[in-house]
């Protein structure tokens, strides 16, 4: 999920424009058919649930991909961003409602992470 965002290789430029496609195309998800102001805070948790354990993989969890930490680190956002969409379908309408909350979520990683669009964070190296 989103690992261009946090790609040293990748231009700033190319960055915001994906932010910015990102972001118009959750706006107009919004304009169609709006969530609620909770089912948003709840996406944009997700993405914070997201960061916070794609720095324990990288930090705590790395020498050991295959892991069960590693594996369970990968697959709680995932869970969690099934689990809202599912929670907030409504009358069996899952598709807009599930891609508006990618798009906060995909929101709140990339406002969180201002270090990725700096291009300051740089991954470990196999080396080291």
């Amino acid at each position: 999920m989103l690992e261009f965002w946090f790609n040293p290789k990748i231009s700033v430029l190319k960055k915001i424009m994906i932010f910015a496609v990102i972001a118009a195309a959750t706006a107009a998800l919004y304009w169609m058919e709006p969530l609620k102001p909770d089912a948003i805070l709840m996406f944009l948790g997700t993405g914070i649930i997201f960061l916070i354990c794609r720095y324990c993989k990288i930090h705590f969890a790395y020498s050991k991909p295959a892991g069960l930490l590693y594996r369970l680190l990968t697959w709680i956002p995932i869970a969690l961003l099934l689990a809202l969409i599912f929670m907030h379908m409504q009358e069996g309408e899952i598709l807009i409602p599930g891609a508006q909350g990618i798009g906060f979520m995909a929101l709140s990683i990339c406002m969180f992470s201002p270090l990725a669009l700096l291009n300051q964070h740089q991954p470990k190296n196999d080396a080291e």
